[in-house]
């Protein structure tokens, strides 16, 4: 077996798609990876292009994102190392249903679909953490989905409801929450410009529910951002 790199070796071993796989089985598809480096902004894979192979990142982070006709970008998904993008499609034998793009400089390996079929040949055990993990994937989706069928405040509202159950912190005027991200990445996460984003933190704001300060938010009504978050009107 050729010299494995220890960095590529731990982010294959921290991918979720084979976690109850051998540590040999995981260095087998390690040795098989094809290891690049890319700068930010580089497009990993592109919608549309026949899925040959798919990633699991190393270092840094690739974002999964939709371009649509008139420019606008939305992110589907950030993945840091040890995640695995464009998985579904490769493994499918279909094309890739989204734009991969590195968001900041990038390792990558880049594993090809039936090596993973050999591990599974071999140790089928495999499979159902690999149909767990897929199944979780495309249900994120169906909620990325449903997410974007709302308007921008309701988007914001939803976002900062989750982010305030994740990371929320009491202090006296309410939930001090932290974005988690630039306002042009969340902006861009939600489907949307950053002057609509700001125009919903404004309603917000106006409403009482929060206050603004920099890449965070004091949030004085969890049940209030809830509720906006299915039933925000424009």
């Amino acid at each position: 077996m050729p010299e494995i790199r220890r960095d590529v070796l731990a982010a294959m071993r921290a991918c979720r798609l084979w976690r109850t796989a051998s540590d040999e089985a995981v260095g087998r598809l390690t040795a098989a990876a094809r290891v690049l480096d890319a700068p930010r902004g580089a497009m990993l894979a592109t919608e549309g292009d026949p899925a040959t192979r798919f990633g699991v990142v190393v270092a840094g982070k690739a974002r999964v994102c939709h371009v649509q006709a008139d420019g606008r970008v939305i992110v589907l998904e950030s993945v840091g190392s040890g995640g695995a993008f464009a998985a579904v499609a490769a493994l499918a034998g279909g094309r890739y249903p989204a734009t991969v793009e590195a968001a900041t400089p990038v390792t990558v390996a880049w594993v090809e679909p039936e090596r993973v079929f050999e591990v599974l040949e071999a140790e089928p055990q495999v499979l159902r953490a690999l149909v767990a993990d897929l199944a979780t994937r495309v249900m994120d989706l169906t909620a990325v989905v449903q997410t974007l069928a709302l308007d921008v405040p309701q988007r914001l509202a939803r976002y900062l409801f989750q982010r305030s159950l994740a990371a929320g912190e009491a202090v006296p005027e309410g939930l001090r929450v932290p974005l988690g991200m630039s306002k042009t990445e969340l902006a861009a996460s939600l489907g949307t410009v950053p002057e609509t984003l700001s125009r919903a933190f404004a309603r917000l704001r106006d409403d009482g529910v929060l206050t603004v300060r920099g890449n965070e938010v004091v949030v004085h009504d969890v049940g209030a951002l809830a509720r906006l978050g299915s039933s925000y009107d424009e």
